[in-house]
């Protein structure tokens, strides 16, 4: 009698050759490590430093660390033309202490004064930026909203895990490799800088940020070319005149409410000791004729320095600032920023 076996009932087992996972780790791991080695030494020899990414994590961190700064620290509050526009060695040439820059890119300067003034006890100097749409920016658009957003949730955030943890990583290692650097090894920003798509008519859109800034961990900003590429200048004026249309689709804040809240915060500041110092930026090209048109001087920056009773730093009264040409039209470049500080350190230090 025949038995009989079904397909089923065969098992194939197939025997697996032996997998050398250890070496093939380490072989990845060594590949890895050597290529990032090559482009750090590539990256420093050609005069790329670490460059911290510039974000709400980086700042919020940043202002985190002001609670432990002595409380007569100079403090620097507004957009990115002071993270641009103060030069923190110059500063501390001219007065002996190291300033604190809060500066962020696209900010107004009025949530930070208002936390500055209700959640510290710090009696220093306070540099606040006033930089016309920026400053006055309805908060329900997205660059104004963000900082508005941060303050509110400064105490929770404080408890964060992932917000605390990135900045641990960003000063152990983007503050550390240049290889690191969001703006120059992105594969995203590579291939675009790369390819240099053209504008298209009309565009209004974030841009792509060449590498042409460095981010240090103090939160200073430092031009490391000089714009004198179109390619460069034109990313910069996209993302710019997509800030002022924008501005444009929303009303500013009211400008009245705002002063009276300054004054509330100025006269804090000062029960204290301390003092608030209002300070102009330089601007030029399309940005100084869009700021004279909607935020005109006589309506904003003066009263805000009559009422307030504050001292007040404008470029265009200074012999020596007026004439700084900063070539994107808002931020300046390094030997500028530093005429600039010293100019603004000399009429800070100047008792009447």
């Amino acid at each position: 009698m025949h038995s009989s076996t079904s397909s089923s009932d065969l098992i194939f087992c197939r025997q697996s050759p032996a997998k050398p996972l250890g070496k093939i780790l380490f072989c990845a791991m060594g590949t890895l490590l050597l290529t990032l080695a090559v482009l750090e030494i590539h990256a420093r020899k050609n005069g790329i430093l670490p460059t911290r990414d510039m974000n709400m994590s980086f700042w919020q961190n940043h202002r985190f660390k002001l609670d432990s700064q002595p409380r007569d620290t100079t403090v620097i509050f507004g957009a990115s033309r002071l993270t641009f526009g103060l030069d923190h060695d110059t500063w501390e040439q001219m007065t002996g202490a190291r300033p604190y820059n809060l500066g962020l890119h696209g900010a107004s300067s009025l949530p930070m004064l208002h936390d500055y003034a209700t959640n510290t006890d710090m009696n220093g100097i306070v540099i606040c930026a006033i930089s016309g749409g920026f400053t006055f920016a309805n908060e329900q658009i997205p660059f104004s909203d963000r900082i508005a957003k941060a303050i509110r949730d400064i105490n929770k955030n404080r408890y964060s895990f992932a917000l605390r943890s990135e900045d641990f990583t960003g000063r152990a290692l983007q503050a550390r490799f240049a290889v690191l650097n969001p703006y120059l090894y992105s594969p995203t920003e590579f291939l675009r800088e790369h390819l240099r798509f053209p504008t298209r008519t009309d565009e209004r859109a974030w841009f792509h940020i060449p590498f042409t800034v460095h981010h240090t961990e103090e939160n200073q900003d430092i031009y490391i070319n000089d714009l004198t590429d179109p390619y460069y200048l034109d990313q910069w004026d996209t993302m710019h005149q997509t800030v002022l249309t924008y501005m444009e689709r929303f009303e500013p804040r009211d400008l009245n409410d705002a002063i009276e809240q300054v004054i509330e915060d100025v006269n804090a500041i000062e029960s204290r000791g301390g003092e608030v110092i209002f300070v102009r930026c330089p601007v030029t090209r399309f940005f100084r004729q869009w700021e004279a048109e909607h935020f005109p001087r006589e309506e904003y920056w003066d009263p805000i320095i009559s009422r307030t009773g504050c001292r007040g730093f404008h470029y265009l009264d200074n012999e020596v600032t007026k004439s700084l040409q900063p070539p994107d039209g808002s931020h300046l470049m390094p030997d500028e920023a530093k005429l600039f500080t010293r100019e603004l350190a000399r009429f800070v230090r100047t008792v009447d």
